[in-house]
């Protein structure tokens, strides 16, 4: 037996479960993806500034993950 989905259901909408945020690594923050087109790559930025790098700010802030 498959799995149904509802009608209109497809990828990208909400499906009643509770969104997880996306957080850098490097420095915690919450990321969201841009998505791409024909002529752009899909790309993950920061929310706060809209940017694919950490500010140096908060990277001077980020945990030591030790390495």
């Amino acid at each position: 037996m498959t799995a149904r989905r509802p009608a209109g259901g497809g990828a990208g909408q909400e499906s009643g479960r509770p969104r997880i945020p996306l957080i850098c690594p490097r420095c915690g923050h919450e990321q969201q993806v841009v998505p791409g087109g024909p002529e752009r790559a899909v790309k993950v930025v920061h929310v706060g500034t809209g940017r694919e790098a950490c500010e140096p700010g908060d990277l001077a802030r980020a945990p030591d993950d030790g390495t």
